[in-house]
């Protein structure tokens, strides 16, 4: 168990020992089918995968322990959900661990994707971002197929290790444990081999097909502020001062359009704001407040005028209605836009809020004294501090021009929004919640830009882990992806995975601890993939057969069926 908790935490960004992927799962795999103890089998599962999230997942303690801790006590859960059906099938129905193995894992995976607000980070694919011959079969299946083939080649490492320990060594063997060695010898190395074959074929076509095209110009610039619980450690003015400093800088690219991260300044720029009547009794106490946003708006406006440019910004938005009986005043997390005709932005609001980091559930009806609960355990929540955002209603996109007459059209996924493989596919397809009218057949848009604010993790191993999960949003969905994040890691991804122009100082210094910005042509790509098309209907499968082999389980222990020994040892002491 060590020694699998010690090769899963060397697979993930930014540690080169990726390959390690391909292995990691083996020595785990021979305690689950091995072992004569289920329960100690299950208690040890449910500890590795403790023990993995505590040592991977530390980023999370520096916004909030308390929430760092419950969540790797809740998804440590689905390293026994794993073990079950995986030791029922090895053991009683004798299926060889190289085709369980990836169909269980690949479910547990796109549940955890889902499930209370969804977690889809640490899959085992997401090791293998480097890997650009490897990813394209993302376009098909998504970053679940990448799993897929990983958690083949685990299964059949560890098949071959056990047929090694039921191997006869001369002396006279049971002819029960002759007959269970001949049915691991079965399956054999082609069919990992095999898919893994496949899948780089497939990716070595898809990768010198002839479908890209130069976008817009766009510059992302990255600022390096830490976030804390307690505030924000600059002011808020030396920060405007800082973007509007590295906006003159990078006026001299001539970009189509300038991208600043989620909530670089604590403003709120939204019309309803911006146009409220401060004279009336009930608005009295954002008159000062709105005079500072109205300032920063309409230097953004004055920007994108006099450089013929859009500027895109996170921020704020706040609604009020007096006789609203659920709640007056509304906030979003928003993305604004400003275009070159001078005029107040354009704004999508976050649709995919994160859980107890932007709103706590059962706000609302009768369980609210639940909400009032669980509000008072939070970093940002008090008995009188009711800090939950409202979440969008619509997957809007906006079109931009550029200087020599091309229209695009693109979508402004925020934060974690980009992290969940479905929100980027609504982008893209123009379906689900609220989504807008498509403009053509297939694609909504035509690029990504995702804004986010990674400052709360310090400059942690969850900066990386951000960018290589943004890289298979672009391979599922054929797309380019342009990133301003404030603390980095701001880039851009071409439509096969490839990350390029990251933000650094003096060609040397990149990615985290930097102030700067970085100019590149989006990609643009033709294809519209069958992933787009079908969404998770792969993960779907999986999960479905992963809920058979469970029921499967459960009858048979109703029933009383024995598990049949994994090793000669282990017939002997039977």
């Amino acid at each position: 168990m060590l020694l699998s908790l010690g090769l899963q935490s060397l697979i993930f960004p930014p540690l080169p020992t990726w390959p390690l992927a391909f292995v990691c799962l083996a020595p785990w795999l021979l305690i689950v089918a091995g072992s004569p103890r289920p329960r100690r089998v299950y208690v040890l599962s449910y500890l590795l995968g403790f023990g993995f999230y505590l040592i991977n997942m530390y980023w999370m303690y520096y916004p909030t322990g308390a929430g760092y801790v419950a969540a790797s006590a809740y998804l440590a859960s689905y390293l026994p959900l794993v073990a079950i059906p995986v030791r029922h099938a090895a053991r009683r129905r004798r299926i060889p661990l190289t085709f369980v193995l990836p169909f269980v894992w690949v479910g547990a995976e796109w549940l955890r994707s889902l499930l209370l607000s969804g977690f889809p980070w640490f899959f085992l694919g997401h090791a293998a971002y480097r890997w650009l011959s490897l990813i394209q079969i993302s376009d098909v299946a998504g970053a679940y197929g990448v799993s897929f083939i990983i958690a083949t080649v685990n299964g059949a490492l560890a098949d071959a290790l056990m047929r090694w320990r039921t191997r006869p060594t001369g002396a006279r063997m049971p002819a029960a444990t002759i007959r269970w060695s001949q049915r691991l010898r079965r399956p054999t190395v082609a069919w990992p081999l095999g898919l893994l074959l496949a899948a780089l074929i497939y990716g070595q076509v898809q990768l010198h097909r002839s479908t890209t095209a130069a976008g817009p110009k766009i510059a992302v610039l990255q600022g390096n502020f830490l976030s804390a619980v307690e505030g924000e450690r600059e002011d808020p003015h030396t920060r405007f001062e800082f973007y509007a400093t590295l906006l003159m800088r990078a006026r001299t690219t001539n970009a189509d359009l300038y991208a600043l991260p989620e909530t670089p300044l604590h403003m709120t720029l939204n019309r309803e704001f911006l146009e409220l009547d401060t004279t009336r009794p009930e608005n009295w106490g954002w008159g000062g407040e709105q005079a500072v946003c109205r300032r920063w708006a309409e230097a953004f406006m004055a920007y994108s005028q006099a450089n013929g440019a859009y500027l895109v910004t996170g921020g704020f938005s706040r609604t009020y209605n007096a006789y609203d009986l659920l709640c007056a005043e509304r906030q979003y997390n928003s993305a604004f836009v400003f275009g070159p005709d001078g005029e107040l932005p354009q704004r999508y609001d976050k649709v995919h809020l994160v859980l107890f980091g932007e709103a706590v559930p059962l706000r609302f009806g009768r369980l609210r004294f639940l909400y009032l609960w669980l509000n008072r355990m939070t970093p940002w929540g008090g008995p009188f501090d009711d800090y939950s955002l409202f979440a969008g209603d619509t997957f809007r996109t906006f079109a931009m021009t550029t200087g020599d007459g091309r229209t695009f059209r693109f979508g402004i996924p925020i934060c974690y929004e980009d992290v969940m493989p479905y929100i980027t596919r609504r982008f893209v397809t123009g379906r689900g919640k609220g989504a807008a009218e498509r403009t053509r057949e297939g694609k909504q848009i035509d690029f990504i830009l995702n804004i986010s604010n990674d400052g709360w993790f310090a400059h942690s191993t969850e900066l990386p882990q951000h960018l290589a999960i943004s890289a298979f949003r672009a391979v599922e969905n054929r797309i380019g992806v342009a990133r301003a994040v404030n603390t980095g890691i701001s880039a851009f991804i071409d439509s096969d995975g490839r990350i390029h122009h990251v933000v650094e100082v003096d060609g040397r210094r990149r990615g985290p601890r930097v102030d700067g910005y970085q100019v590149a042509n989006v990609c643009v790509d033709s294809r519209f993939s069958l992933y787009s098309r079908w969404g998770d209907v792969f993960a779907w499968l999986c999960a479905a057969i992963w809920a058979l082999l469970g029921a499967d389980y459960i009858v048979a222990r109703i029933r009383g069926y024995p598990a049949a020994p994994a090793t000669a040892l282990e017939l002997k002491r039977t």
